[in-house]
């Protein structure tokens, strides 16, 4: 029974060494891009992000600031009637560039977040100080993509 469980737990170690993260193989990927061209790279500051076609925050915002322009509006077409035609015109054009900007914002609400990938970013490249690269890779992380 001892060696079962000695046998069990060897096994465990193995696997969790053997488990990559997603990380590490996005790691593997670009350093296998890179072997044959003698370029060392620095993982360390490395960070994986997901990607998105639109950025979840992104989505959200453009929903808050649409409705705030609503608002907006709202305030000066109840004011506009009161005013001369000349500040009449002049609110006119403002309201005409806050709705422009709205549809704009209506086009972004229709566009749903979307996960389309990951972003490995932050990569160095040893014995160059400024120089900085990221990579993006499909969803699954089996390929770098432009």
């Amino acid at each position: 029974m001892k060696n079962f469980l000695c046998l069990l737990v060897i096994m465990l170690l193995m696997y969790s060494c053997i488990n990559k993260t997603d990380k590490d193989r996005a790691i593997e990927l670009v350093e296998s891009k890179y072997e044959s061209s003698g370029q060392k790279l620095n993982f360390d500051e490395a960070k994986l992000d997901s990607l998105y076609n639109i950025q979840p925050r992104a989505y959200a915002d453009s929903i808050k600031k649409g409705n705030e322009l609503d608002d907006t509006l709202a305030v000066l077409e109840s004011q506009i009637e009161h005013l001369s035609q000349k500040e009449s015109d002049s609110v006119g054009l403002i309201s005409a560039a806050l709705t422009k900007r709205r549809y704009q914002l209506l086009e972004i609400t229709k566009t749903k977040p979307q996960f389309v990938g990951w972003k490995l970013s932050g990569v160095r490249i040893k014995n160059v100080k400024r120089e900085v690269i990221s990579f993006n890779f499909n969803k699954e992380i089996t390929e770098i993509v432009d």
